[in-house]
């Protein structure tokens, strides 16, 4: 096993084929957020994404090195990729404040990842409109971690 930084390779950027599969993923998730909060002409900063995706499988890596090869999760990626979103806005808008346009598209991700991996699990999402307020406000206003934002994913499905 390893243990001194040495040992471990440099992580080096996304390959093109894992970028597009992650934008793939990402636009199904988003499929519909236009369509149900009528917010239209929204530019996506495909660097900024680049950046989040990266991070992520970091994240991904970290884990398999320093939980025993435990896999992240689908739940766990999309609440990594809403924590990015609200900190780094990779997208933007002519009419809405990229803090509130972020905010809001990371909760609708937030919501959507929830519902898919609960149906996949064959549960359901425990939450209410008043969660969702709560999370929206945290998103603009609070400092949430990584940890809490995975945390509180895993809570709301049971």
């Amino acid at each position: 096993m390893a243990n001194k930084p040495e040992d471990f390779p440099i992580f080096t950027k996304l390959d093109g084929d894992m970028a597009r599969e992650l934008l793939i993923k990402l636009n199904l998730y988003l499929s519909d957020f236009s369509q149900s909060t009528g917010i239209r002409n929204i530019v996506i900063h495909e660097e900024t994404l680049l950046e989040i995706f990266d991070r992520i499988e970091k994240r991904r890596i970290y884990f398999h090195i320093f939980y025993n090869r435990c896999k992240m999760g689908e739940l766990n990626e999309g609440a990594l990729m809403c924590f990015w979103i609200i900190k780094l806005f990779p997208f933007t808008c002519s009419n809405v404040p990229p803090d509130i346009l972020n905010a809001k598209i990371a909760v609708f991700l937030f919501d959507k990842v929830l519902s898919l991996v609960a149906a996949k699990l064959n549960k359901q999402v425990n939450i209410t409109e008043q969660i969702v307020k709560d999370i929206y406000y945290s998103f603009r206003f609070r400092d949430i971690s990584k940890e809490s934002l995975m945390l509180l994913a895993g809570s709301l499905i049971q």
